[in-house]
């Protein structure tokens, strides 16, 4: 994803077969592997889908050749950035109560039951848990994992 104000991005998304070109032409003398396959319009800039995940020295070759394309001077400021996005898991049916203490199920069990089961093998947790009683009467929980 690279933020630019909409004009320059439809003016980049309208030369996209040039500036795919041109970027990917940039990768190849940086000896990289990594190729954009397509150009996108987004909200706030252009998004340019590629190959693989493109390292720091990548998004920096694909900035210069972007500006070089586009014709951006050094007024223009172009920062590709990495997609981010985080996932949610939704658990349900899981006792409220712990059967040994009687008391609620912590952040900390629910880590551990995860990081025992090979369903989450290299899976990091991004906080811990939030666990909530399914209805205020009810002995179910729900939880909620950011990984």
């Amino acid at each position: 994803m690279i933020p630019l104000i909409p004009a320059t991005a439809e003016m980049v998304v309208a030369n996209a077969a040039s500036t795919v070109e041109s970027c990917n032409k940039g990768l190849v003398s940086a000896h990289s592997k990594l190729r954009v396959e397509s150009v996108h319009k987004t909200w706030d800039g252009v998004f340019m889908s590629t190959n693989s995940v493109a390292s720091v020295a990548e998004l920096e070759v694909i900035k210069q050749w972007l500006k070089k394309t586009a014709g951006l001077g050094e007024v223009t400021e172009v920062e590709p950035r990495l997609p981010q996005s985080k996932s949610f898991l939704k658990v349900l049916g899981v006792p409220y109560w712990d059967s040994k203490t009687s008391l609620p199920v912590t952040s900390a069990q629910v880590a551990e039951a995860l990081s025992s089961s090979p369903l989450f093998e290299g899976i990091i947790l991004a906080s811990m848990s939030c666990i909530m009683k399914a209805l205020p009467s009810s002995n179910i929980s729900v939880i909620w994992i950011d990984i």
